[in-house]
């Protein structure tokens, strides 16, 4: 059996009007405020903004886990704990989940916070280390100099 172009994609237009129409069927209608009784919808809006939070506690703490994680401090504690939150907030405890998204936003920014101390440490230790080496370098050098000036012979005359 040969088939044009044309009537594949008629059949393609089809089946994807059929599919786009069954889904249409089965996919609620999104709830808003509006549609909700008045009893009900100060708890809606009580939930949609624990949401909210929970959602902009989330993103805080993602951006501090990849701080943490560019550069090398302990950030998989963080996304434990961020899947954590993640769980808590689907189950609806967005309260939970919001502290457990701050705690691991705290968690993520002292390990960035320690990473850069110790860097910061170990660069004051170089920079001590090398300036101890030079000073003793130059007191060798010194010391030298002074050996040499010293038992050198006078001149006669």
């Amino acid at each position: 059996m040969h088939c044009s172009r044309h009537t594949l994609f008629l059949v393609f237009i089809v089946l994807t009007s059929v599919t786009a129409a069954t889904m249409a069927e089965t996919v609620p209608e999104p709830v808003s405020v509006t549609d909700i009784p008045p009893s009900n919808a100060a708890e809606l809006h009580a939930h949609s903004r624990a949401e909210m939070i929970f959602r902009q506690a989330a993103q805080q703490a993602d951006a501090a886990m990849k701080k943490a994680r560019a550069e090398g401090g302990r950030w998989r504690e963080v996304a434990d704990l961020l899947m954590q939150s993640s769980v808590a907030s689907r189950s609806g405890d967005f309260q939970a989940a919001t502290k457990m998204a701050n705690q691991a936003r705290f968690m993520a920014e002292e390990s960035y916070d320690a990473v850069i101390a110790a860097r910061k440490a170990a660069a004051e230790r170089a920079a001590a280390a090398k300036k101890a080496a030079e000073e003793r370098a130059a007191a060798a050098a010194k010391a030298a100099a002074e050996k040499r000036a010293s038992s050198a012979v006078a001149p006669i005359k």
